[in-house]
């Protein structure tokens, strides 16, 4: 068994600082864990296993001269594959760019590095992250999709592979896959962590984002990235704040029923929950972020297109012959409607209540051939606003379902403290059974 799979960051951190743990060792039980794993699920494109050995050992040699490097020290995490790492492929998940090596790093790589985070190796991702779906299989039951397109980000922590990773998000490629693989997923505001280095898709839409095993993990996590220690802990009581969500196509049965019951079960918890109807604004918001990532990835990927017609990936090559069709004016509207329901849902958190709604349609589909729906993310993305997606149930085959919490710009603190408590409700529902 894994030295981490039973233990959070914050004692990993602990035996790291303490001596009890050598970060070689960590590394080795990851190593081991991908052996027995990985032939299942396939998340990992590129095992870095000399290189993180080598990282670790420097680091526990480090370690004895003159204490940790960081706040991440020793911590291994895998990569999403179109963040560049130095002397690492990252052929962002299509065989057109097989065997492309960068010199640099990407920066947010850099900034965990710098931490003490080493880099165990690669995750799969769909090809250039859109919808084309990769080889990654979901933990929980392989016959179904981990999600889309941070796929074997979420896959690899959720069997155990790794105790972190990171991802991103250009429509619901971080909250999707996370839900459907039973692991927290954390986007952050909208240029929060640094994308010099990334695959660009959609420039007005795209962010970097997390996976981690615990809603602790992910604090510890973000603490360590910006930085800084602000404590957001209230004693006030948690409200939230409901919507029919998605704004189309509706829920599915088990999702739809599953979630009423976590409401039940937070309102009898003391969490104050207040239903409200979905304003005016927010009507034509999903309509718009599809606009805005179907104008602005169609001309992030002409070239490509061009050059190399649907060996892009079909899905891809049809985005980039429609989405080069939308005339300006409508991608004009389309931003003034993220921006009219951006100032709404600002209007509506001003009181320090957060939104709670669902994390995606329902479980993972079946099948490998769609990585799942982003209605439930996409208009969070559009808008900038940092999310967390929560583990909460199950279906009854097994499958994991999550929910989504979502605050105003620059409310991480408050969305990590109030997916905190959260967690803490469900897990002690859990123990009473």
């Amino acid at each position: 068994m894994p030295v981490f799979t039973e233990e959070s960051l914050s004692n990993l951190r602990l035996r790291l600082k303490a001596g009890d743990l050598a970060a070689a060792d960590l590394i080795d039980d990851c190593l081991d864990r991908i052996e027995s794993e990985d032939k299942r699920i396939e998340a990992w494109s590129y095992v870095a296993r000399d290189e993180a050995l080598r990282e670790a050992r420097k680091l526990d040699h480090e370690f004895a001269r003159k204490g940790p490097r960081g706040p991440l020290h020793g911590f291994p995490f895998g990569v999403k594959d179109i963040f560049d790492t130095a002397g690492m492929p990252t052929e962002w998940g299509s065989p057109l760019h097989k065997g492309r090596v960068p010199a640099e790093d990407a920066a947010l790589v850099q900034q965990l590095r710098a931490a003490g985070a080493i880099v165990l190796g690669k995750t799969h991702t769909t090809a250039y992250a859109y919808f084309d779906p990769g080889p990654t299989r979901n933990p929980h039951n392989t016959a179904h999709t981990p999600g889309g397109s941070s796929s074997g980000s979420a896959a690899a922590v959720a069997a155990g592979m790794v105790p972190f990773s990171i991802g991103s998000q250009t429509m619901g490629s971080v909250l999707r896959p996370a839900s459907f693989c039973g692991v927290v997923g954390f986007k952050p505001t909208f240029n929060r962590l640094p994308l010099g280095g990334v695959m660009a898709f959609a420039k007005s839409l795209d962010h970097a984002g997390f996976f981690t095993r615990t809603v602790a993990d992910m604090a510890l996590l973000w603490s360590a990235t910006r930085g800084d220690t602000r404590d957001e802990t209230r004693s006030e009581p948690l409200r939230f704040i409901n919507v029919p969500w998605p704004i189309e196509d509706g829920l599915e049965p088990e999702m739809e029923r599953e979630f009423g019951l976590l409401l039940e079960r937070l309102r009898t918890a003391g969490v104050q929950i207040e239903q409200r109807s979905l304003a005016e604004n927010f009507r034509g918001l999903l309509r718009a972020a599809r606009t805005i990532n179907n104008y602005e990835g169609a001309r992030e990927n002409r070239e490509r297109y061009l050059e190399h017609a649907e060996a892009i990936g079909t899905k891809l090559a049809a985005l980039v012959e429609d989405g080069l069709a939308l005339p300006d004016e409508v991608y004009g509207q389309a931003l003034d409607t993220v921006a009219a329901a951006s100032n709404e849902f600002e209007e509506s958190t001003r009181d320090g209540a957060l939104w709670l709604i669902p994390a995606a349609p329902g479980a993972a589909p079946p099948g490998l051939a769609s990585t799942g729906d982003p209605r439930c993310n996409a208009p969070i993305t559009a808008m900038g606003l940092p999310a967390l997606s929560l583990p909460f149930g199950r279906t009854a085959n097994g499958l994991p379902l999550g929910c989504q919490i979502v605050g105003p710009k620059d409310s991480e603190d408050l969305v990590l403290a109030a997916a905190s408590r959260c967690e803490a409700f469900l897990n002690e529902a859990l123990l009473k059974g």
